[in-house]
């Protein structure tokens, strides 16, 4: 945008105006206005409320009237240099012999030492008010061999009462004036542009921000300052901060130029944390500004991260209340695990691989108060032990080589306000181990690279499926950690142990894999003793994964002969089957499945309803069976 500058003149200077303007080219406009200010008041509040305008430049009688009003837009003053004086006297010298200079308000300082350099008498005339320049100019015109050197005005009052008069003002006065206005406006733009950078700066953050100055005086106090306190900004700003602000002790901070950091400070009835630094300016103190935030904002803010963290997958997903199971051992499993939920305490969970472990530590953390937060998972197994350190402790930049620029947080941060469960426990390495015990103790971790201690708020639950007790004989593993971690324990079931939940789970699964019942639940028939009677190894893994290949040859249409040779395959059955009868296969092992059906129906104390369901059969099918067995 083009700079656009307010020219007020009277005819002598706009005339100079105009030729000094064609001499070069000005990427500036101008806009002349040719008047008296004293007369004119009014035209210069009115230029005074335009926007557009940036810099007024007038000379004279004019300057110093403007000056006098104090207006917003600012001022550049034609200057009358030593040269100009000496300029004026070498014309009037050739004019006459006493040179006469009538300026407004003001003498011209040093005036007497041109008179001997011109060899010309040098008088000087002071009025105060327009009215008293026809009175001066007529005194000079009653003298003889007398010339008047002035401003526009006084020239043309001289003009008009046939005097001879020297106009002041030269072509470099006008354009150094040109010049230092379209500087000023410049560098009024540039201080402008960066005011509006700060104050959007200030009006955006979510911090309060107050700066003081050397002399103690609020200069900056931003909107939201006004809103975490309660305060408007012109109640303090231009004030002593010990005065409307005491309890921020910034007064404190220039006396002892030292910065202090993370201050809870109690502001009325508001507490908020604060950063409180002294400002310098090549080495001298120059004012102290505070930084804070509504603890209460804090609070929300941590709860916005909690959320990040589940959109990052950092979520358990399984609850108490989903987990199938009609064992009454496994039953027992969850009740004292829904008891220990309502504890922060340590929990050390044991049981065989595939029971399903971490599913158990997910109903825990969803049923404890930590529900809303991170709930982080790491099999201590899976990860090398070079990098399983930065992974739960995090690092800061240039810790290691490799390291991210920025840092990284660790497994103990991501958790904070949550559960962080450590899988395969006893496959820690046993450097490590010391390490976690103090974090679980103290609750507290130190970034790789980093001299700064981070409080964390998390509850762990750890998983084995190994003998932690024979690990700490074999000195395997520290027995200061197992008791920090076995606070609450858990022992989860095998498979094989809770076996009249094995239907009911084959049920579950293939109903995930949007497997039909109508076409699984023969298959189920025929195969249930041979399920029944498996050792399961692998637990609920191995049998989530027969099921799921199950499912893909029923999908595939495949007879149900191959399908249940299949499966006899998968579990080393060597029982044969023939294809052509799957009653022959029934036959085979009807002295394994009745011990199975026995202890189903005792477990639901002989109501064949209930078990025909577990076992995912029709009651006339089950009824028939124990027919057959009869």
């Amino acid at each position: 945008m083009t700079i656009k500058l307010a020219f007020i003149s009277q005819t002598r200077l706009s005339k100079l105006l105009n030729t000094v303007r064609r001499q070069e080219h000005w990427s500036v406009e101008f806009e002349l206005h040719e008047f008296i200010a004293e007369q004119n008041q009014s035209k210069l509040l009115a230029l005074d409320d335009r926007r557009d305008i940036e810099v007024i430049i007038a000379g004279g009688g004019n300057a110093l009237m403007i000056e006098a009003m104090e207006l917003h837009t600012p001022l550049v003053k034609i200057q009358v240099s030593g040269f100009d004086v000496m300029q004026a006297l070498w014309r009037a010298k050739r004019l006459a012999s006493t040179a006469v200079f009538i300026n407004y308000n003001q003498p011209i300082e040093q005036l007497q030492h041109y008179s001997s350099l011109f060899n010309i008498n040098v008088e000087q005339y002071i009025y105060h008010s327009v009215a008293e320049v026809v009175d001066l100019v007529d005194r000079v015109v009653q003298r003889p061999n007398c010339i008047i050197i002035g401003a526009s005005h006084v020239c043309d009052i001289a003009e008009s009462m046939h005097a001879k008069s020297v106009f002041i003002y030269s072509q470099d006065a006008i354009h150094q004036a040109l010049i230092s206005a379209q500087q000023l406006a410049l560098s009024l733009r540039f201080a402008r542009e960066k005011r509006e950078k700060l104050e959007a700066i200030l009006r955006s953050v979510e911090d309060g921000i107050i700066y003081i100055d050397a002399q103690m005086k609020v200069e900056e106090f931003n909107p939201k300052a006004e809103s975490i306190l309660a305060i408007d900004a012109q109640q303090v700003l231009k004030k002593p901060v010990s005065t409307v602000l005491p309890n921020f002790a910034l007064d404190q901070v220039l006396r002892s130029e030292k910065s202090e950091y993370n201050q809870l400070l109690k502001i009325g009835d508001t507490q908020v944390l604060s950063n409180r630094i002294a400002v310098f300016n090549q080495g001298k103190l120059i004012g102290a500004v505070a930084s804070f935030q509504d603890v209460k904002t804090i609070r929300k803010a941590e709860q916005s991260l909690r959320l990040d963290t589940r959109s990052k997958g950092l979520v358990a997903k399984f609850s108490l209340q989903n987990m199938l199971g009609e064992n009454l051992g496994f039953k027992k499993l969850l009740t004292r695990a829904a008891q220990f939920a309502k504890s922060d305490a340590s929990v050390l969970i044991q049981g065989e691989t595939g029971t399903g472990k971490e599913l158990i530590a997910q109903g825990i953390h969803l049923a404890s108060n930590r529900a809303s937060g991170p709930f982080v998972a790491v099999n201590c197994a899976s990860i090398p032990e070079p990098l399983l350190e930065s992974m739960l402790f995090g690092y800061e930049e240039g810790a290691f080589t490799g390291a991210h620029k920025t840092g990284k947080s660790g497994l103990f941060e991501l958790a904070n306000k949550g559960t962080l469960f450590l899988d395969e426990i006893g496959e820690l390495p046993f450097s490590l181990q010391g390490r976690l015990l103090r974090a679980l103790q103290e609750k507290e971790i130190m970034r790789l690279g980093s001299d700064t201690v981070l409080k964390v708020d998390i509850r762990v639950i750890t998983a084995t499926n190994r003998n932690l007790t024979q690990m700490i004989s074999s000195n395997a593993f520290k027995e200061d950690l197992f008791y920090r971690i076995n606070v609450l324990n858990l022992s989860v079931p095998a498979l094989r142990e809770r076996i009249e939940d094995v239907v009911l789970l084959i049920n579950h699964f293939f109903k995930l894999k949007n497997t039909s019942e109508q076409s699984y639940r023969q298959i189920i028939e025929q195969t249930t003793p041979l399920l029944l009677n498996h050792q399961w190894p692998g637990n609920i893994r191995e049998l989530e994964n027969i099921v799921e290949r199950l499912a893909i040859m029923l999908k595939a249409n495949m007879p149900e002969s191959d399908i249940v040779q299949e499966l006899q395959q998968s579990l080393g059955v060597t029982v044969r089957v023939q294809q052509t009868s799957a009653d022959n296969f029934k036959s085979a092992i009807a002295s394994q499945e009745h011990y199975q059906l026995q202890a189903i129906l005792k477990n639901c104390n002989n109501n064949k309803t209930l078990a025909a369901k577990k076992l995912g059969i029709s009651r006339s099918t089950l009824w028939r069976k124990l027919q057959t067995e009869s």
